[in-house]
């Protein structure tokens, strides 16, 4: 049975330090903090894995990741609903999974078999690259001006 932790819950953050132990790994979840068209391929939220490493030498606190720096209550303020798990949440993928392929949605981009193979000299390759770049910067103008792709940002 998964445990958590939150701070929400009156003697959770004791029991979480009384539960620790160095090794023992817990889990956050989290909701990327950036926001635009970067934020379209990757996760809405991931988990991460933290270690306990030892003991602050001065404040006796748990550390994690040899940082002294980091600890529970920093975690706590870093995770989603200021909850910690003793398990990988189900559901939700880990920070360096792929994320999910957008090719296929057309931004502006190339699609699935699209992919560019220049032939010829290194001026024919530019030529090309101007060419299509000039057909994306054309497209983008006609989506825009029948409103079909309206940007929200």
């Amino acid at each position: 049975m998964s445990r958590s932790w939150t701070t929400r819950r009156r003697g959770d953050e004791k029991d979480l330090n009384r539960w620790l132990a160095k090794g023992k790994k817990i889990y956050i979840v989290r909701t990327p903090e950036y926001a635009g068209r970067s934020a379209l391929w990757n996760h809405r939220r991931y988990w991460t894995e933290h270690t306990v490493t030892g003991r602050h030498p001065i404040l006796g606190g748990w550390t994690f990741d040899n940082s002294p720096s980091t600890n529970v209550a920093g975690l706590f303020a870093l995770a989603d609903n200021n909850t910690i798990h003793d398990s990988p949440p189900a559901g939700i993928p880990h920070v360096s999974d792929p994320g999910p392929d957008c090719r296929d949605e057309g931004l502006y981009g190339i699609r699935r078999g699209e992919e560019i193979r220049f032939k010829g000299t290194t001026g024919d390759a530019v030529k090309q690259a101007e060419y299509l770049a000039d057909q994306a910067e054309d497209r983008a103008k006609a989506d825009e001006k029948s409103g079909a792709r309206k940007r929200w940002f």
